[in-house]
């Protein structure tokens, strides 16, 4: 069976006009960051869970991080925002402590392996 794809890059059924991932609320951003701590890239986080890795699956579909098909998801409801790690990887941190899940706020630094990325929330 085909798939299309949104405009985010989301799998959709071909037989859907709207992504359903797309029409959730928009919550904030998730940055890449390079080794001198610049964004050079940018994923939406919208309302719910949004699974991250990089699996076609992945709401938040994150290539040559090296991140595994499934590592981590985010869930965003009425403006909390929690991390939870799957346990697929090397393990995660946020703000250099290592955990498996932790609350996050605007600013807060994820780190999986080599992998950091910011957390931008509205």
């Amino acid at each position: 069976m085909g798939y299309k794809y949104c405009a985010e890059g989301h799998i959709m059924d071909p037989s859907w006009k709207y992504c359903p991932v797309c029409l959730a609320p928009l919550a904030g951003w998730l940055l890449t960051l390079d080794s001198e701590g610049k964004a050079h890239k940018f994923y939406t986080i919208h309302e719910g869970k949004s699974f991250l890795g990089a699996g076609a699956d992945c709401e938040l579909r994150i290539l040559g991080q090296g991140l595994s098909r499934q590592q981590a998801y985010i869930t965003v409801i009425d403006g909390l925002c929690s991390i939870v790690d799957m346990g697929n990887g090397d393990g995660m941190k946020v703000n250099d402590v290592e955990t498996t899940r932790s609350s996050l706020i605007d600013g807060d630094l994820i780190q999986f392996g080599e992998a950091i990325f910011k957390i931008k929330l509205l």
